[in-house]
């Protein structure tokens, strides 16, 4: 579409184009981009926050069940511990995605596709762009997790504490705001 704004993407859901668009979330069934990016990232360090602090404390419950002989409370304490650490293995990934997206200003979109990735000692030399190797290669490098974040392919990377900086302070709220930041 002309006059899209960088970063933008145009989705059959919505009538314009979603600024600053970082991925579809099945959680939510909703995209994630310029006016809720930050709310998504809050939230699952909010689930984290949860599971971390429910482990702690159901163990903490265990040990003093253990110490007192409360019978049966120690099924409901191990379901509840069972909780915690599946949430904690669901979201504690995708924080980590994102906390590390943040820091190199990159969109979910653009680390998918590998946009600012290289790859070493391939057959055609080093610091090749992943886009351009054949797929045997590709699958062959990916497979070894062997590619490589260049920050000189990334236009929008100013820097871990500026792209932390704009990403929680910058204004999103204007109309006119496109999210190219």
């Amino acid at each position: 579409e002309e006059g899209m704004p960088r970063r933008a993407y145009k989705s059959w859901q919505y009538p314009r184009p979603i600024r600053r668009y970082d991925h579809y979330c099945k959680w939510l069934q909703n995209v994630i981009g310029l006016l809720n990016h930050r709310e998504f990232v809050v939230m699952v360090g909010g689930l984290v926050l949860i599971a971390v602090l429910g482990i702690i404390v159901d163990l903490y419950l265990a040990v003093l069940i253990a110490e007192k002989g409360f019978v049966g409370s120690e099924i409901i304490v191990a379901l509840h511990l069972g909780y915690s650490i599946a949430l904690l293995a669901m979201a504690g990934p995708i924080l980590k995605i994102h906390v590390g997206l943040i820091s190199r200003n990159e969109m979910a979109q653009e680390w998918k596709k590998n946009e600012h990735y290289v790859a070493n000692n391939t057959t055609i030399g080093d610091n090749i762009p992943v886009e351009e190797l054949d797929d045997d290669e590709y699958n062959e490098i990916f497979d070894r997790d062997a590619f490589v974040y260049d920050r000189t392919r990334n236009p929008f990377d100013n820097g871990r504490f500026t792209n932390c900086w704009n990403f929680w302070c910058q204004p999103r709220w204007p109309a006119d705001a496109k999210g190219e930041f």
